[in-house]
């Protein structure tokens, strides 16, 4: 007489039910579908830096790299061959800079439009009289920065505007006689792009430098490299005021900032995409219990079209957050999936409470996603979610009527 088969453990019946519920099928959809969105708005943030980068340049601005002016001098009524340079007594610059962001699909450019304000003091420390040529370089595409209302002045008089044969600097030449200087007021209007650097000669000492950079529209600022921290800054409510102040440096360095900029929702996408596998593993295991607990298996269409709803939740997200604003493409695409989830859900569960199945579609997708929306508080949300979820499950696996469930349904003789 052949002796039966012993029956399968504890592992191999886990492991045979959770087949039966389709999971591992379901969760390769759903990992399938977040990795080619994680990998694809990855894609397009690496493109956003070269070509797409170049396209909003050349619609938007560019980042406004401003050199300082220069002069250069000679002793007057002489014949010469080169020209000795000298360094500016006085350099009192205000930037008075407006954001403008520009998106481009999920991605957020630091536009900005900004007034640049400047006067110049050149002092003549010669014993002699000396000829000068005051030059301020524009080395910026005027069609592209939108380069208006530029003006100068010397001494507080209107001047001639020389743009020199190339049209890329501001030129002027005159007399200082011994002991005399010449201030030099520039005006001008333009637009820019994620940053502002204005750089000083690095070759001659600098006196009596004060930047001022003020800032509407953002206070998230930051320094590109080899820049100068600002000596004071002021920062809070929308609005950034630095200002660089030396009454004397040896030799020239570059100051600026890098403006303000918004969330970029293509990194929170890709986030959510990739931290998408446990809460749809949690989402998995709801509805599992769900079939346990009104004893009806799902077929393998009903959980891979469930999964294909859990993992197409970013997809939609991704494509509704290029039109318009990202949280309001989030509130749609949780509510919409979400309620289309519970009337999906509940017809496969005609006895089960919405309620229950709004509760499940919130704790495994719309809290995850929130706090990666929520970065600063990201950390504490997960905390006290796992937190409601042990209680959760204390509290189940102490209820009588649970235990003596559990207990039939995976005894070696119950129906698993």
């Amino acid at each position: 007489m052949n002796t039966p088969p012993p029956p399968p453990g504890a592992v191999a019946r886990g492991l045979t039910w959770l087949w039966q519920q389709n999971l591992f099928g379901s969760l390769t959809i759903v990992v399938f579908a977040t990795l080619v969105v994680a990998a694809q708005v990855s894609t397009r943030t690496d493109f956003a830096n070269t070509e797409v980068a170049d396209a909003v340049e050349s619609r938007w601005g560019a980042p406004v790299q401003q050199a300082a002016p220069s002069v250069r001098w000679v002793q007057s009524g002489t014949v010469f061959t080169e020209l000795s340079p000298l360094a500016l007594a006085q350099q009192h610059v205000k930037v008075d800079a407006q954001m403008n962001y520009r998106k481009r699909g999920l991605a957020y450019f630091s536009g900005f439009d900004f007034v640049f304000d400047g006067t110049y003091v050149a002092k003549n420390e010669q014993p002699h009289d000396i000829d000068v040529a005051f030059v301020f370089p524009i080395e910026v595409d005027k069609s592209q920065v939108l380069f208006s209302e530029l003006s100068f002045a010397v001494n507080e008089r209107p001047a001639s505007l020389d743009l020199g044969e190339q049209g890329n600097r501001l030129v002027w030449t005159g007399r200082l006689p011994v002991g005399g200087e010449a201030s030099f007021h520039i005006h001008y209007k333009a637009r820019g792009l994620e940053s502002f650097v204005y750089s000083l000669d690095p070759s001659l000492p600098a006196h009596d430098v004060t930047l001022n950079i003020d800032v509407e529209g953002g206070d998230n600022i930051d320094y590109p490299p080899f820049v100068l921290a600002a000596s004071e800054k002021t920062v809070g409510n929308g609005h950034a005021s630095l200002t660089w102040k030396y009454p004397s440096l040896e030799s020239g360095v570059a100051l600026g900032v890098v403006l303000p900029s918004m969330k970029k929702y293509d990194d929170l996408v890709a986030t959510m995409s990739f931290r998408a596998f446990f809460p749809a593993l949690a989402f998995f295991a709801v509805l599992s219990l769900l079939a346990l607990k009104h004893r009806r298996r799902l077929s393998i269409f009903e959980s891979y079209v469930a999964a294909a709803a859990f993992g197409f939740t970013f997809v939609l997200l991704a494509y509704l957050g290029a039109f318009m604003h990202f949280v309001l493409a989030w509130a749609l695409t949780m509510s919409a999936f979400g309620a289309a989830v519970v009337l999906f859900v509940s017809r496969l569960f005609p006895d089960e409470k919405k309620r229950v199945i709004a509760g499940a579609w919130v704790a495994t997708q719309v809290i995850p996603t929130a706090a990666v929306l929520l970065p600063g508080y990201t950390g504490l949300i997960y905390t006290l979610e796992l937190l409601a979820a042990l209680l959760a499950t204390m509290a189940l696996i102490t209820n009588a009527q649970v235990r003596a469930f559990l207990s039939d349904r995976f005894s070696p003789g119950g129906a698993a």
